[in-house]
């Protein structure tokens, strides 16, 4: 039922597309607003918060600008030919990083079900230190996570122009870019790799995931992202080589929020499923899992990591 609501959708947003191709060569276009695209989009390309993005169910694109209002929609061919039109008329210009000398691109990954809001008060706090910052929207319950992993690469090899990229995640998110830096990709050869910060990973794997796994409830809301956060599928993916650092929610009462989980945990990952081996900068701050990237404390620590390469705050909870 689903496969074939899914092809008539193609079909007619096709038909649709060549429809009302103009005499631009491109499909006629109706500014309007967008909520940027949430579980059924994908970004394909990303460009000083220009987005070209992709359809799940359409398989259409369309180009957001930084303002999230679409500028242009079809074929993945029409959205970069009208961009590199607005990129001349518009002059839109990406930062230059005075420590990079260049572009240094951050992007920063949402956890599963969450989007690129979640970074709202990171987003502002790393674009003043002229960073280009791109909070990735991605389906995270409706695709596995290496297939997550691969549509970060085919962005990273969109940009020619990054000198270097580092990475903030939170949740899902750091397991995603774990696999991302797996994975033997064209984009390592011409990026440099800097930091990675993870907020509230589960790096070991998530006790409650393993708990709820087999739900049916759990497995429609979660999709398939949310099979493999449990300890067996989390614990094999590779540990990163690039600088990385940890910070984890808890309340460092050796109890935490949760009370079914042990030891101090944010409400939903524990300190301990955080930690990865090799990494030695794990600091706890208090906050619960979904609003961690919100508090003033975390958004500190991730510019004093980037800053200085030390992850500390003013009231330092380093353990």
């Amino acid at each position: 039922m689903i496969d074939s609501i899914e092809k008539y959708l193609r079909q007619g947003m096709e038909l649709a597309t060549e429809s009302l191709r103009t005499d631009k060569g491109v499909p006629l276009n109706i500014t309007m607003p967008t909520l940027g695209g949430k579980q059924f989009w994908r970004d394909e390309f990303i460009y000083a918060g220009w987005r070209i993005q992709y359809n799940l169910y359409s398989g259409h694109f369309r180009l957001l600008d930084p303002d999230d209002k679409r500028q242009a929609w079809g074929t993945s061919e029409d959205c970069f030919s009208v961009f590199e039109e607005l990129k001349i008329q518009k002059k839109i210009v990406r930062p230059l990083h005075p420590e990079t000398d260049g572009v240094h691109l951050l992007v920063m990954v949402h956890g599963i079900t969450r989007s690129g809001d979640t970074f709202q008060k990171m987003k502002q706090a790393f674009a003043e230190e002229d960073y280009e910052v791109a909070a990735i929207t991605y389906p995270s319950t409706r695709a596995y996570i290496h297939e997550h992993a691969d549509q970060l690469a085919r962005i990273l090899s969109h940009r020619n122009d990054v000198k270097t990229v580092s990475f903030i995640t939170h949740s899902l998110g750091g397991l995603v870019v774990r696999q991302l830096l797996a994975n033997l990709t064209f984009w390592k050869a011409k990026i440099n790799i800097g930091r990675l910060l993870m907020v509230a990973p589960p790096n070991q794997g998530s006790a409650i995931a393993e708990w709820v796994k087999q739900m049916a409830f759990y497995q429609l809301i979660y999709g398939k992202s949310g099979q493999e956060l449990v300890p067996d599928f989390a614990q094999k993916i590779p540990t990163p080589t690039c600088k990385t650092a940890i910070i984890a929610g808890g309340r460092s009462d050796g109890e935490g929020y949760n009370p079914l989980l042990p030891g101090d945990d944010d409400g939903v990952v524990s300190v301990e499923e955080a930690r990865l081996l090799g990494c030695d900068q794990v600091l706890v701050l208090p906050g619960l899992h979904s609003s961690l990237c919100d508090k003033d404390t975390v958004v500190a620590a991730a510019l004093n990591y980037f800053r200085s390469g030390k992850l500390s705050t003013d009231n330092d909870l380093e353990v």
